[in-house]
Order: C-alpha cells, then structure tokens, then sequence
C-alpha cells in the first residue's frame, strides 16, 4: 500500500536552507573555498518551487516496478529532496503493506 505521501509534500513545502544552515556550510572545510555568492543568492533562495511531484493516490495497492511517486525537479534540489522523500515514503508504506497483511490473516 502507498503511504507517506502527505509528509513528501510537507517536508517539500518547508524545504529551506536556514541562516544557521548557511553559516554552518560557510565554514567547513569542503565549502570554505566557494565563493560568496553561492551562499548567499543560491542557498538562501534555494526552495522546491519548480518541483513537480506525480504519486499514486495515497492507500492504493502498489506492485513491484510501478513507480509510488515521481518527482521532476532541476538537478540540484532532486539531489538534496531524493534521500528524504524516499525515506518519507518507503517506511509508511512498509507499514501500511504489513499492517493490511496482518488484517488479512487474522
């Protein structure tokens, strides 16, 4: 069963690079050498906006190779959004899928 769709769609409308965030990357050291700019116009205006999300309707049966959900976005922001929506997907449906096979076998 597909689950977790409304916290994608959460976690993409509150997707932001904070001050903090940006003061942190600033001062490591694989980032210390780039220039201000990138800090500044790019992280700070970074968001999900020209993300465009496709998903299966939210507790439908799924199978295996059929895509859950597909999101177009440039590359960038789809590098920084794939660990956490997959994670944010992956999980509830895990649990949706056994919960209904426990139902099932009761």
């Amino acid at each position: 069963l597909f689950a977790g769709l409304d916290e994608v769609l959460k976690f993409l409308s509150s997707f932001r690079f904070s001050q903090d965030d940006i003061e942190y990357l600033r001062n490591t050291t694989a980032l210390c050498h780039c220039e201000p700019a990138f800090f500044d116009d790019y992280l700070a205006n970074l968001d999900c906006s020209e993300v465009i999300v496709h998903a299966m309707k939210e507790g439908s049966m799924v199978f295996p190779r059929v895509p859950l959900i597909t999101v177009t976005a440039p590359l960038g922001i789809g590098n920084l959004i794939e660990t956490t929506t997959l994670t944010l997907v992956n999980y509830p449906s895990l649990v949706a899928t056994n919960a209904s096979r426990m139902v099932v076998a009761a």
